[in-house]
Order: structure tokens, then sequence, then C-alpha cells
């Protein structure tokens, strides 16, 4: 039996593609004392995978070329040599794009496929919801009342932090780019507004929406985007960074015109790594299946079919930006 994997073969400049990708075959690994076989059912496609293409940074230690690109997965354990796992059981784990692999029992977190589609595990349950959740809660600590604009809000982050931020009472604006993502964004989130960025000017639609300014910027864009947003800033307001997804494919990042708005609105600037909050984690993803189980949470999932496919989908969440969490079914 042979291990499909997509492997990085060239370090992209500018737009992430198929052309930076391979497929190749592998020997399935077997399991070591302490270790558990898995087959993969879904892998993880989240922008944060184009920083770990460069080179090693203060983020991640980044991928090499001729290596298995990495992200989360969820998948069934086929064999097991870790007390604590049964093959048939589902486990979320960090074994990238691959179809089997090996990963060490305390490694996996087990989820159950009856609260939520095992692609959730991935979104909404996984890492962009406890990024959502530590971002909202931890940094952006929203009040009733409050103004949030939160960006790429179509996404799995943005739509969990709205979502959150509705729950306690804040008035909520999203930024999306098409009607389709604004109408699920106010329709199905409800949101109370999303700025159609296609159609007017982020600095117009923060104007009729929020004259009175903003308390917390949830910030996935980065770049003008942010800039935009800073002018809006209230007294004692936050703005929270989450990711930079404009900055990515960009050779030279966009240098901030606005950033002195900081000081006069007394305004606090958190950046997060969500990673860096693992031993917390737990509380989170018991909040998260709670509210997902009473359905205060909705999610979407974009599925790509095929982990040839998974090129691709990483290309689509830079270009088509579709609504909802992007995963690959293996």
């Amino acid at each position: 039996m042979q291990n499909k994997q997509v492997i990085l073969v060239k370090k992209p400049e500018g737009l992430i593609d198929e052309s930076h990708f391979s497929v190749v075959f592998t020997d399935v690994p077997s399991p070591k004392e302490g270790e558990v076989l898995i087959k993969n059912h879904y892998v993880s496609i989240d922008p944060y995978l184009r920083l770990l293409s460069e080179e090693p940074t203060t983020f991640s230690r980044g991928v090499k070329v001729g290596s298995r690109m990495e992200s989360w997965s969820v998948g069934e354990v086929i064999e097991s040599k870790s007390h604590s796992f049964e093959p048939g059981q589902y486990v979320l784990c960090y074994l990238g794009w691959q179809q089997y692999g090996v990963c060490e029992g305390r490694d996996l977190r087990k989820i159950d496929p009856s609260l939520a589609p095992l692609p959730a595990f991935l979104g909404v349950l996984g890492m962009p919801g406890i990024t959502a959740y530590f971002g909202i809660f931890r940094y952006g600590k929203p009040q009733a009342g409050q103004t949030v604009l939160i960006s790429a809000a179509s996404g799995t982050v943005g739509m969990t932090a709205g979502q959150l931020a509705k729950m306690h009472s804040c008035k909520v604006i999203g930024i999306a780019e098409t009607d389709e993502k604004c109408q699920y964004l106010v329709e199905e989130l409800h949101f109370d507004h999303a700025i159609n960025v296609s159609r007017i000017k982020l600095e117009e639609g923060i104007k009729a929406y929020a004259p009175e300014g903003l308390d917390l910027y949830y910030d996935n864009v980065g770049g003008e985007t942010l800039d935009t947003a800073l002018l809006f800033l209230r007294k004692n307001s936050r703005v929270v960074i989450c990711g930079m997804i404009s900055q990515y494919n960009l050779k030279a990042p966009y240098a901030l015109k606005n950033f002195e708005r900081l000081h006069s609105a007394r305004a606090t600037l958190k950046g997060f790594i969500v990673a860096d909050l693992m031993s917390d984690w737990p509380d989170a993803i018991i909040k998260l299946e709670k509210w997902v189980k009473e359905k205060k949470l909705k999610h979407k999932e974009n599925i790509f079919h095929g982990l040839e496919s998974a090129p691709k989908a990483l290309n689509s969440i830079f270009t088509k930006a579709p609504i909802g969490k992007t995963v690959v079914e293996v």
C-alpha cells in the first residue's frame, strides 16, 4: 500500500499556485509504541500555508523544498500502538497533505462526528474557530453596544468572530467583496451590516454604517484595509491583528499611513498567533462545541475533491476567496 503526498517543489514569488507543488508516492509508515497510524479524510487549506512556503520566520519553521506541505487534517485511526486510541476513531491531527501519516497519541484530539460534519473540525471547531474565539474574547474584549468591524468576514475566522461578537450584543459590520458574501453575512449570520468593497470604498461604507466610529477592528487582511480602519478608531478602541492575507503574496508590504491614529485614539493594537495559546485550547473547544450544538454558531465548508487538488484549493483562497472554510477531501 502506497501513501500519496503533495510536496513543495519550489518557493513561490508572488501568487502561489499548482506549479509550486508535486504529487509523490511513498511507503505507508508503521506506528511505533505510543503512535497511531491515521488515514486522512480531509486536509485543511488556510492562508497561513502561504507563509509556510517562505523561509523560516518568527511565525513558523517553514516548509523546505522537497518536503510535504503541512496543515491540519481530520482522519481515522487505522492502527494504534497508543492505549488512548482504537481503530475506527476519528481524530484531529497535524499530518499535512498526505493520505496516511503517523502521529504521537499525545498530539491527537478525539472528535465526535455526530456533533458536526468532519470538515467542521478543521473550521469552526478547529484552529480557525479557536483563533476567532481568542481574538474576540482575549484581545478584542467586546462589550454590549460597541461597534465591531471585521475584514474577510465571509471566511471561517471572520464569520465566527462576527457571530461571537453578536452573541455579546455588539453591532457587527463585515467587509466582503461580493453581493453573495454580503447577503450571507447579513441574512444567514445576522451581521448588522456588510460592506461590499467591490461596489463602494471602504471609507464610505464605514461612514455610512458606523458614523460613531469603531470600538474594535478585527483584522484578517492588513494593508490598505487596515490603514482605512485606523481612521475610524474611537477612544480606547482595540485593533486585533489575526492575519494579513492581502500581504502574503507581495514582495514589498503595504506601508501604513494612518498609524498615528492609534496614539490619538489611545487605542491598542495586538497581533497574535493562536498556536501560542494551545494550552488554553480545551476551554475554547468546549464552548465552541456547545454553541455549534445549540445552533448558535453557524458554519459553512467549501470542499475540493482529491488530494492532488490541494494546491488549486490554496490558490483559490487568494483569488476566488469562497465563503466559509476551504478543505480538501482526500
